[in-house]
């Protein structure tokens, strides 16, 4: 696995994300961190940008040429998903189901959405994706502080983390002691928070517009942030860009989502759907009493109603949900259709927006045959992941697994 993973690493990657990483990496090796947002554009939070620091020393330290370069960028995501692998493998022993674990890792290792993602596009999405497992797994070893400030770390490196929110404060408030100990801990984990998130901003951080007007001056680092992504999101304002799901379906393809849709706006709607899905999650979640099992298939229809229902996803943005489907599966198999369904339509969604880039087309028309196609499949996934969890969560005893 290790010897393929390293082979197809070679393959071509998706060439404008790509230029932007490398152009970011030689920047933060010759110059440092401190301009960098200011010289590009960039839509990234800081935490994956030390990886490119890194990367670029090291290729400027050894004179690496491009294609060198361009492998070690890719190798970092490759090294998370080994990682999840791992955290599926102890998380699969503690539940006492070894054998099937050691499968459920392979699985994830080789699968073709998400070694496609790193291997050959060289995008990211794996690296909070094991993340945010490792974040469920420190939850379940009891470390409450540790998990939360992972999750922080998170949240920096992609937005689409701070999905799981809801999910992180109920796993850190489940079964809460009030008392001076643990109001003491959680003081403790504030500060460190704080902390944590300053040491990773500060060396990019540029005061915002509002700097010491609307904002405190003292506050404008945590502001940064919010800005950042404030901005990220308004880059593509479509109720869907590239990202086959629902609003595919309905033509909202590359259309703007503060279009009007059944009277109110794409925007709107997705809003809309997207908190009755949540609503509908943490049912499944209070019905399967917060076991092991029940959280983890809730974090995975949390991410897949995320990209379902919300506008302005891409065609990445369902990958970080393939890793907790795959950990469901190791819990019971009758997710192992779900999590093959899941994993093919990451895939397809991401390889038809690849191959079409090498004729220089990066925007699917809006009624593209094989956007529908794919997004009908992944609307049946969808479903099809919504009603197993009721089956699972609410039909049978939840006991097990806990």
């Amino acid at each position: 696995m290790v010897v393929f993973r390293l082979v197809i690493s070679l393959m071509e990657p998706y060439t404008i994300d790509m230029n932007g990483y490398l152009a970011w990496s030689r920047h933060l090796a010759e110059n440092g961190p401190a301009d960098l947002y200011s010289r590009f554009h960039v839509v990234y939070a800081p935490f994956y940008l030390y990886f490119l620091w890194i990367t670029g020393f090291i290729a400027k330290f050894l004179s690496l040429p491009v294609y060198a370069h361009i492998y070690l960028i890719k190798l970092w995501s490759v090294l998370f998903e080994f990682l999840g692998a791992l955290i599926i493998f102890r998380m699969a022993e503690r539940a006492n189901r070894r054998g099937f674990g050691k499968l459920a890792a392979s699985f994830y290792i080789l699968n073709p959405g998400v070694l496609f993602n790193s291997s050959v596009w060289g995008q990211f999405d794996s690296i909070p994706a094991t993340m945010l497992l490792a974040v469920v797994y420190l939850f379940e070893l009891g470390k409450r502080n540790a998990a939360a400030l992972l999750f922080l770390v998170s949240v920096l490196t992609k937005p689409q983390s701070g999905l799981l929110t809801p999910m992180v404060l109920y796993l850190y408030f489940k079964g809460f002691k009030v008392d001076r100990k643990s109001i003491g801990r959680m003081i403790s984990a504030v500060i460190a928070g704080i902390g944590l998130y300053l040491a990773i901003v500060l060396p990019f951080y540029k005061p915002t517009q509002l700097c010491g007007t609307k904002v405190p001056a003292f506050l404008d680092p945590f502001w940064w942030l919010f800005d950042l992504y404030l901005r990220s999101i308004g880059d593509y304002p479509f109720a869907t860009a590239n990202g086959f799901n629902f609003w595919t379906l309905v033509g909202g393809q590359i259309r703007e989502d503060s279009l009007p849709f059944l009277g109110l706006t794409y925007h709107v709607w997705g809003n809309i759907l997207f908190t009755f899905s949540v609503v509908y999650v943490f049912y499944l979640l209070y019905r399967g009493k917060g076991s092991r099992r029940a959280i983890i298939y809730c974090s995975y229809l949390v991410l897949f109603s995320a990209f379902m229902w919300m506008t302005r996803m891409h065609e990445r943005y369902l990958l970080p949900a393939i890793i907790f489907i795959v950990m469901a599966a190791v819990y019971d198999r009758m997710h192992i259709p779900a999590a093959l369904l899941t994993s093919l339509c990451v895939f397809a969604n991401q390889l038809v927006i690849y191959i079409v880039s090498f004729s220089k087309v990066y925007w699917l028309p809006r009624w593209d045959i094989a956007a529908i196609s794919i997004a009908a499949a992944t609307l049946i996934a969808y479903v099809l992941a919504m009603a197993n969890g009721y089956r699972w969560l609410t039909k049978e005893n939840p006991s097990h697994g806990d």
